[in-house]
């Protein structure tokens, strides 16, 4: 990355990285930005951990969008006996057979058809807020901060 910044003017990179049940690897990652904070140039290595997987920020900014979306939603939530938006942090990403209705990977199937374009909608149009306060449980809400106090101060006002 040093040699990069040479040649170009890079300020920033941003770690993502699924935790699958493991805040070992947060604290590695941590730790590997502790090493590099006085080196120069200056690089802000903003960190994004999502504890279990990224499908449960996606799940955090999901809103129905229409009666059928929320029909599936509300049938999840039955099945599950919580909703799986407001309460991500408590589906199991490695659920397979039975325990498979568990997972966020296939929850988030089911509610958005699979479809990539309204994943996308979940982080792109969920206001701040709003993906703030589900995400406490899921680190979206530490990345967020993250973003705000290491990225956002590149740009300036």
């Amino acid at each position: 990355m040093r040699f990069l910044q040479r040649s170009r003017n890079i300020q920033a990179v941003l770690l993502i990285r699924d935790l699958d049940n493991q805040p070992e690897r947060r604290t590695g990652l941590e730790q590997a930005r502790q090493q590099d904070s006085q080196r120069q140039p200056k690089l802000e290595i903003v960190l994004g951990t999502s504890d279990r997987c990224r499908e449960a920020w996606v799940l955090n900014g999901f809103v129905p969008q229409n009666n059928a979306e929320k029909q599936t939603l509300k049938a999840i939530a039955n099945r599950l006996t919580f909703d799986p938006c407001e309460n991500a942090h408590r589906l199991r990403a490695g659920s397979v057979g039975r325990d498979r209705f568990r997972n966020p990977k296939v929850i988030l199937a089911e509610l958005t058809g699979d479809e990539y374009d309204r994943q996308r909608q979940c982080w792109e149009e969920a206001p701040l807020d709003f993906l703030n306060q589900r995400g406490q449980e899921t680190g979206l809400t530490a990345y967020l901060a993250e973003i705000k106090h290491r990225l956002i101060p590149i740009f300036g006002d």
